[in-house]
């Protein structure tokens, strides 16, 4: 029997993250578009160097929502808020300085202006602070309220990259619209908090957080690396248009990922609670079978209208874009059971054993390296990674089961 609450919060959270999905393709429709391809191939590098940033947003938001989950103190919840920001403020404040001098070699290492490098960077002060108060709403089951603060996000940062690259800015357009959208919804996420400042600073009871950020940062790593390296690779192992049609073919693959993002958000704090065995399994069983119909129909639409859709997004004939698409959404479908799988243990406590994950990792930076060819072995590569990563996260959840 399905579990009726995660396919309400799903349902919620599938129309709100629908449309935030919606906007974000739009944007980058857009990006696509006004840019040229070696434009837009700067830009996705950029993102997937932020990407990797967003391991710590990813992490961050789970461990929130998990401590937040079972607490009925406000005051408490508040106390956890406040102290997370600034915590949040002073390590994205130290990650910014090294990412600064990192972005000297790296700016001459890809190709692109430092001073581009240094405004993308900016974006890790949002990344240590909005999930602070989006796993608080997701820990308390507000999936409507998460879902319009994801909405708002990508709605302005549509408005501003739009407007930004059309007076000129091109990329430095495209990355200030993003900032400043996050940054809008960052301060509106605290109208659906207003309840919670009503109330004094509680004692907050994180005793053991540090314990669970610990694995929890480490797993969301793993996922969040998977899904942005190879536009990475690509970029270095392939000439600037030619990277381009695979950042093309890279960002409408992770429409897979975007659509299973929503029923993993409403899965955790369900599964979190203090339920039977029984019960969570259900849960479970349930988010795999609306991920699965999810990916057949992403990959059958794939499949028969990939030159359209490629074509569609870029505005223009992109071959080696459209070659490849169905190849990139298997990828990212197995990518997206797996995380779907690590998601679900993580929800339920005490992890043990994670480190031999990140030679998941390894295998598939080794893979991409060696079989980069051409763009069509590139994604098959990216296809057997993918495959190891799904094994060894089922055979980690057979080692944590009884943890």
């Amino acid at each position: 029997m399905l579990n009726a609450k995660l396919i309400k919060g799903s349902f919620v959270l599938l129309v709100a993250f629908g449309l935030f999905n919606l906007l974000n393709f739009i944007y980058q429709f857009a990006m696509a578009r006004l840019l040229s391809v070696a434009e837009y191939g700067i830009l996705a590098t950029l993102f997937a160097i932020i990407y990797i940033f967003a391991i710590f947003s990813d992490s961050i938001q789970i461990v929130i929502a998990k401590y937040t989950v079972n607490s009925e103190d406000k005051g408490q919840i508040r106390s956890l808020i406040s102290k997370s920001l600034r915590k949040g403020r002073f390590l994205a404040t130290i990650f910014f300085s090294i990412y600064l001098v990192l972005s000297i070699p790296l700016s001459v290492f890809f190709d692109i202006s430092y001073m581009l490098l240094a405004m993308n960077g900016l974006i890790i002060y949002l990344i240590f602070c909005l999930p602070v108060s989006r796993g608080v709403l997701q820990g308390r089951k507000q999936f409507v309220a998460l879902g319009t603060n994801l909405v708002v996000e990508s709605m302005f940062k549509l408005i501003f990259g739009i407007l930004f690259v059309i007076v000129g800015w091109k990329v430095y357009g495209a990355i200030g619209g993003f900032i400043l959208g996050a940054l809008i919804s960052f301060l509106l996420s605290f109208i659906s908090l207003k309840d919670i400042y009503k109330f004094s600073n509680g004692i907050s009871k994180t005793k053991d957080i540090y314990e669970y950020a610990r694995p929890t940062t480490f797993i969301t790593a793993i996922i969040v690396l998977f899904y942005s390296v190879d536009v990475i690779l690509a970029k270095i192992m392939f000439s600037p248009e030619t990277a381009g049609a695979y950042a093309i073919s890279s960002i409408l693959g992770k429409i897979v990922l975007w659509l299973s993002v929503p029923i993993g958000k409403a899965m955790f704090p369900l599964s979190a609670e203090n339920q039977t065995s029984q019960k969570n399994n259900t849960i479970f069983t349930t988010s795999i079978i609306i991920l699965l119909l999810i990916v057949v129909s992403v990959l059958c639409v794939f499949y028969f209208f990939s030159d359209f859709i490629v074509t569609f997004f870029a505005g223009k004939p992109v071959p080696e874009a459209a070659e490849i698409l169905f190849y990139i959404g298997i990828s990212f479908s197995i990518i997206a059971f797996a995380n779907m799988i690590l998601v679900y243990r993580l929800s339920l406590g005490p992890i043990k054993n994670y480190l031999y994950l990140f030679s998941c990792n390894f295998v598939q930076i080794l893979l991409l390296l060696f079989l980069s060819e051409n763009l069509k072995l590139f994604s098959f590569a990216f296809i057997v990674s993918s495959a190891i990563l799904l094994i060894s996260s089922i055979v980690f959840v057979k080692i944590n089961r009884h943890v």
